[in-house]
């Protein structure tokens, strides 16, 4: 089965538009210390990328949890697993080979909990790569994943600052809880997480539900990374520019495009949903045709347009396989091209 990891959020996402007064080392201060050129918010994201790799060998190493540094209850921990979902680990071959009464055998797997408006919330995290291979082999060796302590991030600060010393213990600090704060916020919106790191600690951990039904993998995909997308541009904080996007995917402009072949009066966009981030449409289809217009007034990240008139709206491009190219032709010269058949 073929996972598309694309919508969890990553470290460097975390640290977008990250304020001065959190660090206000500039960009030329990291590159002389890295020596080579990378994303500047990739830079500000290594300790807290370095941290929570130290934090889930702590856990698997000493069987504790991790509270969260933010103002609400929020902690990763170990979970038994029991029921259904035992058997279908067992279908799916995990436990082969092992002496259930020899090892006192019990399955766990890792969960990351928050308290919600009037209960406790929790999400599934997938370890990856090392990591996985010494959860399980813990749990089949009988290890008891029992979690009576916790570790807070204080636990964690020197050991973090002794690997970016260039930096000093508060700055550490500050970037550790902007972190995890911005994490605790993109996980309460509903948004995934995905990790992976193999420069300076090698651990990959994923954070958020996940299917095996293409169809259903396929629709939460979609989902979450609009979810992704929409925080990024809250923590942007860009002014609405009074632009929304629509998408037509091939079936949609040709359905559209017949449909007001014979008409007299201006064309219409009926049951389409405008979208304020251009970029939601490109993962769609294999092949969409993007088109905007303009309001007045930001009326969210997207809603519902029942009727559209086509002399507001104005044709911008077309993505195709996640890549978008701009165009300069009208939305008349377009239908003009379906109609000569260039676009069939």
């Amino acid at each position: 089965m073929r996972v598309m990891f694309n919508h969890g959020m990553t470290p460097t996402e975390l640290y977008t538009n990250t304020p001065k007064k959190i660090l206000d080392k500039p960009w030329t201060f990291f590159i002389k210390e890295y020596g080579y050129v990378r994303q500047y918010e990739d830079f500000l994201a290594d300790p807290f990328r370095y941290c929570f790799g130290l934090i889930l060998n702590e856990m698997l190493d000493n069987k504790v949890r991790f509270v969260f540094p933010v103002n609400t209850l929020a902690y990763l921990d170990f979970d038994v697993v029991m029921g259904d979902k035992f058997e279908e680990h067992m279908q799916l071959g995990r436990f082969d080979g092992i002496d259930f009464i020899e090892s006192g055998f019990m399955a766990y797997d890792l969960r990351y909990y928050y308290r919600g408006k009037s209960y406790i919330h929790s999400r599934p995290a997938y370890l990856g790569g090392p990591l996985k291979q010494k959860f399980w082999d813990g749990i089949n060796s009988g290890v008891k994943y029992y979690t009576i302590n916790e570790v807070k991030l204080i636990d964690f600060i020197d050991r973090v600052w002794e690997k970016f010393k260039f930096l000093t213990r508060d700055e550490i600090k500050i970037l550790l809880l902007h972190g995890f704060r911005r994490m605790q916020s993109a996980l309460r919106y509903g948004c995934s997480m995905t990790f992976c790191s193999h420069r300076l600690i090698d651990y990959s951990i994923h954070i958020g539900s996940m299917v095996r039904d293409p169809k259903m993998q396929y629709e939460q995909h979609n989902i979450k990374h609009d979810k992704k997308l929409r925080k990024i541009a809250q923590w942007k904080r860009e002014p609405f520019d009074g632009w929304y996007y629509v998408g037509l995917n091939t079936n949609r402009i040709d359905d559209f495009i017949e449909k007001n072949k014979n008409a007299r009066n201006t064309l219409v966009f009926e049951n389409i949903m405008p979208r304020k981030i251009q970029e939601e449409w490109y993962y769609k289809a294999k092949k969409i045709y993007i088109f905007r217009f303009k309001v007045k007034k930001f009326k969210g990240f997207l809603f519902w347009a029942s009727k559209l008139k086509s002399n507001k709206v104005e044709y911008v491009g077309e993505a195709n396989n996640n890549i978008f190219t701009p165009t300069t032709i009208t939305w008349k010269q377009l239908i003009k091209e379906y109609e000569t058949g260039k676009h069939q």
